[in-house]
């Protein structure tokens, strides 16, 4: 088997399941996605014309520089993944954007994968950044023939799991749900069913290899006899960390969890798309409104500080942590 596909994208809203589905997916000897989200792919896209021609070594190596200064680079080189620019260079297929991506990620399969059971020109390649759900019809033109998995998770539950994990504000995780989904969907429904598959995170748990069945079915590849199975522990954050196999449980912890009062408000931002998923709605009744611009930025402000504090626990100080966050 020979594969000409571009790539595929896993796409969710944060916490809503998106590293589970990776590690199910890459259990196929078919698939891989890295363990690590890129994130700067929509950013250079719109900016890769200013590095010139790419088939000249110094432009390549002027892109290169500046993709090395991103998050994503910083954590493949914290997992050990070391990126040597004339492998990466002689692994480009073609000398444009396209093609250096695809090297580059090529670059990391043959790291992450030491004894991988295809040969790269064999599987079909994935990215799993689950905020490209604002940039499918970007990527859409980037890689014509690309494929696209949305993952969908009841909002309550994603606020639930922001908090749990960042101590985000639920009424700003709850209108950046919304904001992201509606977006991701239009986008979606511009590509057509062969281009774009939506899932609910509540069927994909309450029925694995069914639901993992229709996915490889979306992307063409066959479904593997241990599929279910992850490959690698997908989760280091929340209820689910260190967890080895599929969490049936983590469905509707905010009818225990979450107070009344906060669960009619998330249905004022989002209760329209809580229908249009067949989730359960409390307060049919109440008309949908946006949280005020002022509101959200209060609400970012707020959680830009949390994430500091986060990432200097996490980074070791709070130059590292900023220096984290402000790479892209």
């Amino acid at each position: 088997m020979t594969r000409a596909e571009p790539p595929f994208f896993v796409v969710g809203s944060p916490r809503s399941g998106t590293k589970m589905l990776r590690e199910l997916l890459n259990r196929s000897p078919d698939i891989w996605i890295s363990d690590v989200e890129s994130h700067f792919i929509p950013r250079f896209t719109r900016d890769v014309a200013r590095y010139g021609d790419l088939g000249d070594r110094a432009s390549f190596e002027r892109l290169a520089a500046a993709l090395r200064a991103t998050r994503a680079f910083w954590h493949w080189e914290r997992r050990g993944v070391h990126i040597d620019t004339e492998r990466w260079y002689r692994l480009c297929k073609q000398q444009d954007w396209p093609g250096v991506l695809e090297g580059l990620f090529h670059c990391v399969h043959e790291q992450e994968i030491a004894d991988p059971p295809r040969p790269w020109d064999e599987i079909l390649w994935g990215d799993k950044t689950p905020a490209y759900m604002a940039e499918l019809p970007l990527l859409a033109t980037l890689y014509p023939d690309a494929r696209f998995v949305h993952l969908v998770r009841d909002p309550r539950d994603c606020v639930l799991s922001t908090q749990e994990a960042w101590g985000s504000t639920p009424l700003r995780t709850a209108q950046e749900w919304a904001d992201r989904v509606r977006r991701c969907r239009a986008g979606g429904a511009s590509l057509g069913p062969a281009r774009y598959h939506e899932l609910r995170y509540e069927d994909l748990v309450g029925d694995v290899r069914g639901r993992l069945s229709a996915v490889f079915e979306f992307l063409s590849v066959p479904t593997p006899e241990n599929a279910g199975e992850f490959l690698r522990i997908p989760e280091n954050l929340g209820s689910a960390r260190g967890a080895g196999r599929v969490m049936t449980g983590e469905r509707q912890k905010w009818k225990q969890r979450m107070s009344p009062g906060l669960r009619r408000r998330i249905e004022e931002v989002a209760g329209d798309l809580l229908d249009a998923y067949g989730y359960e709605r409390e307060f049919p009744e109440i008309r949908p409104r946006r949280l005020p611009a002022a509101q959200m930025a209060a609400y970012r402000l707020a959680d830009a500080w949390r994430q500091l504090r986060f990432r200097r626990n996490e980074q070791g100080g709070w130059m590292r942590g900023l220096r984290f966050l402000l790479a892209r």
